[in-house]
């Protein structure tokens, strides 16, 4: 997977204003690369982190309605 030329570009300007970092195309890429692998490793530990969250509350996954009897 690779980012397109307008996010890399896009990337490049962001990480020069806020940064003051001058990335070439592939550091670029490269870093965009990292970042997403970031982002995508924070949401899959806060979804473990409410499943076991719910697990230890008792509660059945998919199965949040009250119990009658």
């Amino acid at each position: 997977m690779r980012l397109s030329n307008e996010r890399v570009k896009s990337l490049q300007l962001l990480l020069n204003d806020l940064c003051g970092l001058d990335y070439t195309d592939e550091q670029a890429q490269e870093a965009g690369m990292a970042i997403m692998r970031f982002v995508a490793a924070k949401a899959h530990r806060k979804q473990e982190l409410n499943k076991t969250k719910e697990d230890s509350d008792g509660q059945v996954p998919g199965n949040h309605g009250t119990v009658t009897q």
